[in-house]
């Protein structure tokens, strides 16, 4: 009987954990993501040649724009890129200044969740690829 519970238990890890992934090669991060705020979207679309465009309408409005580059470290499985808009206050909120670049440098992980990609999957409204 022992024996039987272990085995279902190793099976139902085993699919639980089967659809997710720590670690993305580079050729799967390439694409459209979008992140669905309560207040609006953001899209980002990250290039093969290492560009990116980022597209943000809050309720409604106008779309508006940004571009940079990004790159992407494979052992981590993180994406960085600079000059973005930062539309989330990391609370669920809208950042009063989410139309301004950021300086900085933007780092996210990259990771599947049952067969789907996503970029910073601990974050309330994470990046989904389309």
């Amino acid at each position: 009987m022992r024996l039987r519970h272990r085995i279902v238990f190793l099976l139902a890890v085993a699919s639980a954990t089967a659809g997710c992934s720590t670690h993305v090669p580079v050729e799967k991060v390439f694409g459209t993501y979008v992140a669905s705020y309560p207040y609006g979207t953001e899209t980002i679309t990250f290039r093969p040649d290492y560009s990116f465009i980022q597209t943000v309408i809050i309720q409604h409005g106008k779309p508006v724009t940004a571009q940079g580059h990004w790159e992407f470290d494979p052992k981590e499985s993180r994406i960085a890129y600079t000059r973005a808009m930062i539309v989330d206050d990391g609370f669920g909120g809208r950042r009063p200044d989410w139309q301004k670049l950021s300086d900085g440098l933007i780092s996210f992980d990259v990771e599947t969740h049952w067969f789907h990609i996503e970029i910073g999957s601990g974050l309330p409204y994470p990046y989904m690829k389309q």
